[in-house]
């Protein structure tokens, strides 16, 4: 049914919440979780300054610190992993992007993440997810 399940993370304790019960459903169902993190490749403005690949080196590494305890959490339980950090627009990419080029048929994400302000002014990336996903979505809380 869901042989392949995508998993956006961002750092926040809901992704980890959502994490938790992916794992659970991918050793019930044998599934294999696909764990993925996404930089926005758009330059950042702020007072006149602009950050771009600096700022995508950061998330990339603040990335690989959650993705690697993810994936020991996950293995722990025995269930296949694999981790992917992509740079792209974040909303889309999780939505449409990812499903398609890794065969997902499930997408589990929490209910918000770490970007309260973003999500006030530009709607939350789960919204969008849940509005625009071509694949099944399971929010958690």
């Amino acid at each position: 049914m869901y042989e392949r399940i995508l998993v956006p993370m961002d750092g926040s304790k809901n992704a980890h919440a959502a994490l938790l019960e992916a794992t659970k459903l991918a050793k019930e169902l044998g599934s294999k979780l696909f764990i993925v993190s996404v930089a926005s490749d758009q330059t950042y403005a702020h007072y006149g300054a602009e950050f771009g690949s600096e700022i995508v080196t950061h998330f990339k590494d603040a990335a690989s610190k959650f993705l690697d305890s993810a994936v020991k959490e996950v293995e722990a339980q025995g269930v296949p992993v694999e981790t992917r950090f992509q740079v792209g627009l974040p909303k889309p990419t999780i939505a449409k992007t990812l499903p398609a080029d890794l065969h997902t048929s499930l997408t589990v994400i929490g209910r918000s993440g770490v970007h309260g302000l973003g999500r006030a002014i530009m709607g939350s990336t789960t919204s969008y997810v849940v509005h625009n996903s071509e694949t099944s979505v399971l929010v958690v809380d």
